[in-house]
């Protein structure tokens, strides 16, 4: 098995796990140059969107390359300021991905408050936000992230725990799972 397809394959797993189905719009925040982004188009299929955000224009260049030699017409890449506003519609998004960005070195405190209610905002009822809180201790997710989110009508799922893929590697960590409320 080539690297990118064992990449896929432990991504996909985790995205299972977060409950991406056919047919859904999926949001990745700091998408990067695609490794969760590319499998999400896989399993949303023909009928689902996925809209890769990122503000670094490199990775997203690279990000539209591989989307464009993959033949996949339903991912958008957006370019994201520094700013936390995202350019999305009041609750259009049924899965949001915030992973490995909520952490002190892309955002402070009071930025990460006003990701998670950014994110709270574009979800749509019954839909889920997927958290990879890399480089968060302990108390900085349950500040940051699990009280936010139950302050914004999200209620805690099963979390994923196993292999993730990061910085093009595999590592053992935890994904949070949120739910909002209908």
């Amino acid at each position: 098995m080539r690297d990118i397809e064992r990449l896929d394959a432990v991504v996909e797993k985790v995205l299972t796990a977060v409950g991406v189905c056919t047919g859904e719009r999926c949001l990745d925040f700091g998408c990067g140059h695609g490794n969760y982004t590319i499998p999400l188009a896989h399993l949303v299929g023909p009928t689902g969107e996925v809209l890769g955000l990122d503000q670094d224009a490199e990775a997203l260049q690279r990000l539209g390359e591989r989307v464009r030699r993959a033949g996949i017409e339903t991912v958008r890449v957006l370019s994201a300021s520094a700013k936390t506003t995202l350019p999305i519609e009041d609750m259009s998004i049924d899965v949001v991905l915030l992973y490995d960005v909520l952490h002190d070195h892309y955002f402070s405190v009071e930025r990460r408050a006003a990701l998670v209610e950014e994110a709270a905002r574009v979800t749509r009822p019954g839909g889920r936000l997927s958290v990879f809180p890399n480089h968060m201790t302990g108390r900085q997710i349950k500040r940051d992230i699990v009280a936010p989110a139950g302050r914004l009508g999200f209620a805690a799922m099963e979390a994923y725990v196993g292999p993730l893929v990061h910085d093009d590697g595999i590592i053992d960590g935890r994904v949070l799972i949120f739910e909002k409320a209908h």
